[in-house]
C-alpha cells in the first residue's frame, strides 16, 4: 500500500511548472574532524526537490521563507526527497564517503544563498575543494557555479555527463533493471520508510510551528513590558506634577502670610485678618467699620481684595481702639 502512494504521489503534476521559476540548492557533510566539506551552489528547476507530500516545490519554499527567511543567510533544510533527486543522490554520495547525515538546503534567493556561503566560511569549517566535482544525474540542474560567483565550465553537460550513453537495447535492459531496482523493497521496508520520512516531516513542521509560537510570545512580552512602562511613567509624571502643585501652593500660601504680617500694623499687637464681602467693595469695607458690633474705635488696614460672582471681599486687619482688643468675630 506504502509504494503504491508513493507511486502516486510521483505521478501527480507539480503545482509549479519547473521552467516557470527556479531555486538555488547546496549540499554538505561534516567529516571525522569537523570540517564541512561542501558542494557548488546549484541552480535547479523550481519542483525538482518536490518530495513524497508535495514540499520543498518553489511555491512552498517561497511561502516558508515568508514566514522565517528572517535573516540574510537563512535558507530552508531539505528535510523530505526521492532516492533518485538532487538530495537523494547527495545523500548516497556522502555515505559512500562514510558519512551518513549529510545535509542540503533550497532558497529561492541567490543573495540568500551566497549569504550563507560566506557566515560560514567566517567560521572556517567549509571545506570548498573536496567535493566541488559532485553532480547529480537527470536532477533538474540549471546551472553549476563556484561560491564566487563564477559558472561553472559545461555545467548542463557536466550534470548529466555521468547518465549512461546505450543503444536502444540496453537502454531498455536498463530500464527494466531500474524498475526492479525500484522496487525492490518489501512492504515492510516500505512501511518503515514511509513511516520515518512521515515523522521527520512532522518533526520539521512541529520545530517550525515552535518557532512561530516562540516568535509570538517573545512579541506579546515585549509589548506586555512597553505597556507597564508606559503606564508606570504616566504615574510618575502625574504624581510629580501633583507635587509641583502642592509645593507651588504652599509657597503661594506662605507668601501670602508673609506679605499679610508685614501689612499688621504695628501698634495692633492684637489685630486679627479678617475678611468682609458684599455686593460691592465700597459696601465691604463700609461694613468692616461700622456693620454690627463695631464702635466708634473700630479700625481697619485693607490689605487685598477680592471680586467674583456678584461679590466683593475685602480683607485686612481689623481691630478696635475703644476697647483695646479685636473681638468682633
Amino acid at each position: 500500500m506504502r509504494l503504491f502512494l508513493a507511486a502516486a504521489f510521483a505521478a501527480l503534476p507539480f503545482a509549479t511548472s519547473a521552467n516557470a521559476a527556479k531555486v538555488y540548492a547546496a549540499c554538505y557533510y561534516q567529516d571525522d574532524v569537523g570540517k564541512l566539506p561542501v558542494t557548488q551552489l546549484f541552480t535547479l528547476e523550481g519542483d525538482a526537490l518536490r518530495d513524497y507530500y508535495g514540499e520543498f516545490t518553489y511555491d512552498k519554499n517561497r511561502a516558508w521563507e515568508e514566514q522565517f527567511a528572517q535573516e540574510a543567510d537563512a535558507v530552508r533544510p531539505v528535510s523530505g526527497f526521492y532516492e533518485y533527486n538532487f538530495v537523494g543522490q547527495f545523500s548516497k554520495f556522502a555515505e559512500a564517503q562514510g558519512d551518513s547525515h549529510s545535509n542540503c538546503w533550497v532558497t529561492t534567493s541567490k543573495d540568500h544563498a551566497l549569504a550563507w556561503f560566506a557566515k560560514r566560511s567566517r567560521e572556517g569549517r567549509l571545506d570548498t575543494g573536496r567535493i566541488q566535482d559532485w553532480r547529480p544525474v537527470k536532477a533538474g540542474v540549471l546551472a553549476v557555479e563556484d561560491w564566487s560567483g563564477r559558472p561553472s565550465a559545461n555545467a548542463a553537460a557536466e550534470a548529466e555527463a555521468e547518465a549512461p550513453r546505450t543503444d536502444a537495447k540496453q537502454s531498455k535492459e536498463a530500464a527494466a533493471d531500474s524498475a526492479t531496482s525500484r522496487h525492490k523493497m518489501t512492504n515492510a521496508e516500505a512501511d518503515s520508510k514511509f513511516a520515518a520520512d512521515k515523522a521527520e516531516y512532522e518533526k520539521t513542521l512541529a520545530q517550525q510551528q515552535k518557532q512561530v509560537d516562540d516568535f509570538k510570545r517573545a512579541q506579546d512580552e515585549v509589548a506586555r513590558k512597553k505597556q507597564e512602562q508606559r503606564l508606570a511613567a504616566e504615574r510618575a509624571a502625574a504624581d510629580y506634577q501633583r507635587q509641583l502643585e502642592a509645593h507651588a501652593r504652599t509657597v503661594s500660601d506662605q507668601q501670602l502670610e508673609y506679605q499679610n504680617q508685614l501689612a499688621k500694623p504695628a501698634s495692633a499687637p492684637n489685630a486679627i485678618y479678617r475678611g468682609f464681602s458684599a455686593r460691592t467693595c465700597d459696601e465691604a469695607r463700609v461694613s468692616a467699620v461700622k456693620g454690627a458690633g463695631t464702635t466708634s474705635g473700630t479700625q481697619f488696614k485693607e490689605v487685598r481684595t477680592e471680586t467674583g460672582s456678584g461679590t466683593c471681599v475685602v480683607q485686612g486687619w481689623w481691630w478696635d481702639t475703644s476697647k483695646g482688643t479685636a473681638t468682633r468675630q
